[in-house]
């Protein structure tokens, strides 16, 4: 059975930082399409340290970014939008709803994943998309069957001291393991991000250096947090 999964998140690198492995483990399958929406350019974000670019062409040079870090996670479809970065909180009642309910209708996947409520980071933006994609799931016609936060177990939370905000072990109903050349194509991802190499190698220090990347002990979780009505049968992002 063929398939179509979406992630949607806020700005580029957010689908690496949270689904990089999954998102190529998925493209390397056959019978499924994978599509990321980015809300923004990243237009608010770093220019790196010196700096890459100007503050005018930094939403340019981030599209090309993600542009490149989509090569490499073998990304089916790549629809960034022009939504200002930092601004999706405030954004008049409907507004992104609205829009991710057309590009629900335009993709028609079967599965959605984007962040959870707390947004990992806390950042507004991220509990903006997912509320927005929340709230179009639950509302449009189209074929999603279900839904998935990509999101961390308390204990590593614990452990690694990032990100800022997780779930309940418990709470977590799928977890992904990868192999370590695999997660050597979601470093090369990650460091396509090359504006926003600050905030990568605040998570990972050493990025740059080891030969042998692990990204929280090579493994992505996630929480189905809601299934369509009428769906009866087996998960579909395993």
């Amino acid at each position: 059975m063929s398939r179509t999964i979406m992630f949607v998140f806020a700005h580029p690198d957010d689908e690496t930082f949270t689904s990089g492995g999954t998102i190529l483990e998925l493209a390397q399958q056959t019978d499924t399409k994978t599509i990321l929406y980015s809300a923004t350019p990243g237009d608010a974000g770093k220019c790196g340290e010196p700096p890459l670019c100007t503050r005018e062409d930094l939403a340019t040079f981030r599209r090309r970014e993600l542009e490149e870090a989509s090569r490499l996670l073998r990304i089916d479809d790549l629809i960034i939008d022009d939504f200002q970065d930092g601004k999706l909180s405030d954004l008049p009642s409907g507004v992104l709803k609205n829009r991710v309910i057309k590009q629900l209708q335009v993709v028609k996947p079967d599965v959605v994943v984007t962040f959870p409520p707390h947004g990992l980071s806390g950042h507004p933006d991220h509990k903006a998309i997912q509320q927005a994609t929340l709230q179009a799931v639950q509302e449009t016609s189209s074929e999603v069957k279900e839904l998935y936060y990509a999101t961390f177990p308390q204990s590593v939370a614990s452990e690694t001291g990032n990100p800022a905000f997780s779930d309940p072990d418990e709470a977590i109903s799928l977890v992904k393991s990868f192999s370590q050349e695999h997660m050597n194509v979601v470093k090369e991802a990650l460091l396509a991000h090359k504006t926003q190499h600050l905030s990568v190698e605040r998570v990972f220090p050493t990025i740059k250096q080891d030969s042998a990347f692990m990204k929280f002990n090579n493994k992505e979780y996630f929480i189905c947090a809601w299934q369509h009505p009428q769906y009866n049968s087996g998960p579909l992002l395993t």
